[in-house]
């Protein structure tokens, strides 16, 4: 096996995929659909640039119209445009972390990120077409949030927050496009599981191991 081939399968090993030859002699398993082409990216890419866009665009028009501090109701006594610098990762965490310590945290949490979305992505393939929208769009949501804040903190290390809603007497922390999405893509992780874990059940119910040569007879299927 050359380096290239090897390389290949890992890459793919991180996507999810088991097989992507049909080979006569192996069992039927249960990854048929690895043998189809991998396009899940594709879409889940798109929603993520989006979304990072949007993001950026906003964020461009709020640092060049408000100075860091500044407070406007956009709609009186609920959403209001608040101008923040965040020094800190999500939620405030390793705000006092030296700047090179939250910069490999940063990098850490990137990498890890990517890895978990190009498994979902690969698992995703397998689902049923009408489910795997669902991953799909709960991949690029994450990714645009991650792409937001990340690319801006390649330019200068923080975050512009803007964005903040009241609860009852208190104006909640600001946050920004990025941060909505990755809030709102946490509910979307419920219909991703549920369909991975059903898609699972049909797997194993439906897969069998080829006959078995036992002594010149053959046995008949095995379950997998």
């Amino acid at each position: 096996m050359t380096n290239d081939s090897r390389l290949n399968r890992i890459f793919l090993r991180l996507l999810g995929q088991r097989r992507t030859v049909n080979r006569p002699d192996a069992a039927p398993g249960r990854r048929a659909s690895d043998v189809e082409p991998l396009r899940g990216w594709r879409p889940a890419l798109l929603i993520g640039l989006g979304i990072a866009v949007v993001d950026w665009i906003t964020k461009w028009m709020i640092t060049s119209s408000m100075a860091i501090g500044d407070f406007t109701q956009v709609i009186e006594g609920r959403v209001a445009f608040w101008h923040v610098r965040n020094p800190a990762m999500i939620l405030g965490l390793w705000e006092n972390f030296p700047l090179g310590a939250r910069k490999v945290l940063a990098v850490t949490a990137a990498v890890l990120g990517a890895l978990v979305l190009l498994q979902i992505v690969g698992r995703a393939h397998r689902l049923p077409r009408h489910h795997r929208r669902w991953a799909w769009l709960f991949v690029g949501m994450v990714l645009g949030g991650m792409m937001g804040n990340l690319g801006e903190r390649l330019i200068h290390w923080g975050v512009t927050d803007y964005l903040s809603f009241r609860y009852g007497e208190y104006w909640l922390p600001p946050g920004n496009v990025a941060d909505l999405s990755l809030f709102l893509s946490v509910p979307m992780a419920i219909p991703v599981v549920l369909f991975e874990l059903m898609g699972r059940a049909r797997r194993g119910r439906g897969a069998v191991r080829p006959p078995m040569q036992t002594g010149g007879r053959t046995s008949g299927p095995q379950p997998v």
